[in-house]
Order: C-alpha cells, then structure tokens, then sequence
C-alpha cells in the first residue's frame, strides 16, 4: 500500500520568474528532497505544474510514503512542503492552498514488478546486510592482524592512533549532518576497504620475502659443506645446527683421534644463529666462558660463525681421554665428546 500527500498551489502570474530564481520555491523543494531520501517511510516525491501561457500557475507538490504512520510523522514535523511553502507567501495566489492525504489504491496483482520488486528487497536486504558487515569486519581483523605483525612496535602505535582518529572523523562528519549521501558512504566504505585489502596483501608480501630471505642460508649451507668434504679426502667435518653438533649423522657425537698427533676438524654453520667451537683444556674444564682462536684451550677459527661461515679448529692432546667439547653460545644444548686414542 502507498499513501501520498498532495499539495496544491497557484503562482501568481507575475510572480514565476521569482519561484524559479536560485534561492526561489522550486529550489527549495529540490534541496527538500534530499532530505526526504533519509526519512523512514519516503518513497518519492513529484512536483508538476500547468503548461497555460497566460494567468496564474498551479504548482501540485506530491510526497508518497510506503505507509500512514511515516506521512503522519512527516505532516507533524519540520521541515515539510508546508512549511516551505509559508516561507514564500509572497508569490501565492491567496487563499489556492490545498492539502490533500490519500492512499493508492493498487494491488501486488495490478503491479507485478513492484511485488516482485519487493518481495526481493524483504529477502534479500535481511541476508546481505548482516553478511557484508560480516565480511567487512572479518577484514579488518584480518588486515589489521597482518599489518601490525609486520610492522614495528613504533609504526604500529602511530598507525592504530591515526585509525582511531579516521574512525572518529567519520564518525563526526556522519553525526554533523542531518543527511549523508549515500555516495559519501559507499566511497568510505570502499576507501577503507581498498586501504586495508592493499596493507593486508603488502604484509602477506613483506612475511613471504622474509621466510624466504631466511630459509636461503640453511639451503646454501650444504653445498659449501660438501664442497670441503670434497676438497679434503679422509678428513673430520662437523655440522653445526640450531642448537646440536653433527658428525658422521650423529647429534651430539663422540670424534675419535689419534693421541699425539695434530688433528684439524673442519666446521659448518648449517644453523641460523651464531655458534663456535669449544674444546676443553687437558683438565677436561672450560677456563673462560667464550673462547678466542689461538689461546691456551682448542678454539675453532672464527671464533664465532654467522650462518653459512665455515672454519676449523685444529688441536692434539698427548695423553689418550675423553675430552669434552660445546658451544660457548648454547653450552648446556651443544655439546660432544673428543676421544683421544
């Protein structure tokens, strides 16, 4: 059903170039319109006039609302047509004033593209509104989510400060306006949404780059080892990962030697953090925390490995025993054992 308020009027003759000026009438009733659009209950609003070239015009203003409730609450309060019209006295023929409530009389068999029309909006508007705030909230935690964990803490604390601010200056611009066009709000919503989608694929980008950044030293490591296995046959390497040393496939493992002769072990960072090698003096004790190349006890060459480096340690006890060996960076994880024979 549609209810339809109909207001009629008379322009004086003289008067018509004074209701079609700028700041006139009919400009009025145009701007009016744009509030209507954010009424509940408003549907359309029409206005029409006679086409005679001589005597006074009549002006028809007519609103239709989707039900009696909307129009009663429109006619009790303003701004409305009427209070518009009062404001322009000056150009209206006296006492031509007409207003005029009716309802249409039409049903959904009479107008099948409006029942069709309305039975999809009743459907439809209850489904998509509840999935889209869904969708766009799930975006941004989402994309909030991942642009803060590839950000610093600094960068984090401005970026959340100026979201913040951007909420509550919409926020403001929204509640300041008696109406918003509903292309103002689509192009916020489209704009955070670009915004968030764009930083979201960025850290998804920025978090790929960087695993594989550092997956590439352990991947180019064991070429190098094979190469100085390669290059010294018969000889003793030794693997160091994150956080064991490996011999001959053995974690933690027990190297053999001869006893008097001068041994030199050949030494791979395989690891992504730093590590050395460390074997203890003829006491079987550590005289200093982190050993130097070239002091009293075995120490290998660098001292310490970034990830990928290689080296050696070259050292020989006298007496047979079991010496142990560690890395001073992990000593209670990293540790084996030097037999002397």
């Amino acid at each position: 059903m549609e209810y339809i308020q109909t207001v009629l009027i008379q322009i004086r003759a003289t008067m018509t170039d004074e209701a079609s000026r700028p700041q006139g009438l009919l400009a009025a009733l145009d701007e009016h319109r744009s509030f209507l659009e954010q009424h509940p209950g408003f549907q359309d609003m029409r206005v029409t006039r006679s086409i005679n070239a001589e005597g006074n015009v009549l002006l028809v203003i007519e609103t239709h609302w989707s039900d009696d409730h909307s129009l009663v609450e429109y006619e009790t309060r303003e701004p409305n047509v009427m209070s518009i019209i009062n404001r322009h006295q000056e150009i209206i023929v006296a006492d031509s004033l007409q207003v005029l409530d009716m309802e249409a009389l039409r049903t959904a068999a009479g107008r099948p593209a409006d029942a069709a029309a309305e039975a999809t909006e009743r459907l439809a508007l209850p489904l998509l509104i509840p999935l889209g705030i869904l969708a766009f909230s799930l975006l941004v935690i989402y994309g909030l989510s991942r642009i803060y964990l590839e950000v610093s803490n600094e960068v984090a604390t401005g970026l959340a400060a100026g979201i913040a601010l951007g909420i509550l200056f919409v926020a403001w611009y929204i509640a300041s306006r008696p109406s918003v066009p509903g292309w103002q709000i689509a192009s916020i919503a489209v704009l955070a949404t670009a915004l968030l989608a764009g930083g979201a694929i960025f850290a998804v980008v920025e978090d790929d780059e960087g695993e594989a950044l550092e997956e590439t030293p352990a991947a180019t490591a064991s070429p190098d080892d094979g190469a100085a296995a390669d290059g010294a046959p018969g000889g003793l390497a030794v693997s160091m990962g994150d956080n064991f040393f490996e011999f001959e496939g053995e974690t933690g493992p027990t190297i053999a030697v001869a006893a008097g002769e001068e041994t030199t072990i050949d030494l791979t960072n395989d690891g992504l953090a730093i590590h050395n090698m460390h074997i203890a003096g003829t006491d079987n004790e550590f005289g200093v925390n982190i050993c130097k190349s070239g002091e009293e006890e075995p120490c290998s060459d660098p001292d310490l490995f970034q990830s990928g480096d290689t080296g050696s340690i070259t050292f020989s006890f006298d007496e047979p025993g079991a010496f142990i060996f560690r890395c001073d960076f992990h000593p209670a994880e990293m540790t084996g054992t030097i037999e002397v024979q």
